[in-house]
């Protein structure tokens, strides 16, 4: 009888020590999570993802390590992290150039972005600006869009590849104006900045990330940012609300997701641990000095914002020629 009951106080034991491990190990999260940034090194996610990624790991007590998989402006990368396991070990830190504009004017992309992702908050955005040099004769962007209505196709704008935000703002600008300005491709910031500075163009729509060196240090003059206040490091140059275009205003934001499927518990998890650490000074701090607009928005908001944003690409992009 002893030993009977010696044998069910063991396997009891065994019982409460496996039911506790297997809790333990369910717990999340209990191993390093990956951020892929599917960018390259150095662009505007990665440095806004190393920003937040060791604030992120001390509140979850967990290693969060930035992974670069870049290629097809983000496709890539994306594409990985939506087939990746679904136990939120995998995480996408992006802005939303692959996630609202390439699945609309790319063929490379089999994804559906408010099908395939979880978005976990938003932590700003990068402003877009059109700018010309400080000798060109435009002053104001009135100016610029008066120029161009006399003249079509005669002004030259550069842009850092084709399809990005401040690419489709100057089409907004032209449809809403019926003007014509050619847009010259180039692989880089730097090459849009060699060729602008040169000469070789006569204007930028890109992120004011990019241009900033420039106009703070007079080369460049800035007529219009695209958001609905002014940027406050720039505060002499004009909105394009002011300058008479309040649609013209998409902006490179950057965001956290997940892949759908990851457990309701994980989600739960990483939600308001995300909100924590996108509103810390600290973060906030680094993200304005990597030139970033603060503004922390919660899941339901970003994907208002991301579907928001493919229904404008959508209707621009035909009009632009670029249709998948």
């Amino acid at each position: 009888m002893r030993r009977f009951l010696l044998l069910g106080w063991v396997f009891g034991l065994v019982f409460v020590l496996f039911s506790a491990g297997v809790q333990a190990q369910d717990k999340y999260p209990n191993r390093a999570i990956e951020l892929v940034v599917p960018m390259d090194t150095g662009g505007t996610a990665d440095v806004i993802a190393r920003a937040y990624s060791d604030n992120l790991a001390k509140l979850l007590n967990v290693p969060v390590t930035v992974v670069n998989r870049a290629g097809g402006t983000g496709i890539q990368g994306t594409t990985y992290v939506i087939r990746s396991k679904k136990d939120g070990y995998t995480l996408l830190a992006s802005t939303d150039t692959p996630l609202m504009v390439m699945p609309v004017i790319s063929k490379e992309v089999s994804y559906d972005p408010l099908k395939d992702v979880i978005p976990l908050g938003h932590i700003g955005y990068a402003t877009g600006v059109i700018a010309v040099r400080n000798e060109s004769p435009f002053k104001t962007l009135e100016e610029l869009v008066d120029f161009a209505r006399k003249n079509p196709g005669k002004l030259k704008n550069s842009a850092s590849g084709i399809g990005t935000e401040s690419f489709f703002n100057l089409q907004l600008l032209c449809q809403k104006e019926k003007i014509k300005i050619v847009t010259i491709p180039f692989k880089s910031g730097g090459e849009v900045m060699t060729s602008l500075l040169g000469g070789h163009t006569d204007m930028s729509s890109s992120s004011i990330i990019s241009l900033g060196p420039q106009l703070k240090a007079g080369a460049l003059r800035g007529l219009a940012v695209s958001t609905k206040k002014r940027h406050p490091d720039y505060p002499n140059i004009p909105t394009t609300a002011e300058a008479g275009y309040p649609d013209v205003n998409l902006n490179v934001w950057l965001a956290l997701f997940a892949p759908s499927g990851v457990p309701k518990q994980v989600v739960d998890v990483l939600m308001p641990a995300v909100e924590k650490v996108f509103k810390d000074p600290e973060v906030v701090k680094r993200a304005l000095n990597a030139g970033l607009v603060v503004e922390y928005l919660g899941p339901q908001e970003t994907r208002n914002l991301l579907e928001s944003g493919m229904q404008i690409i959508r209707k621009l992009a035909p009009e632009a020629g670029l249709i998948k």
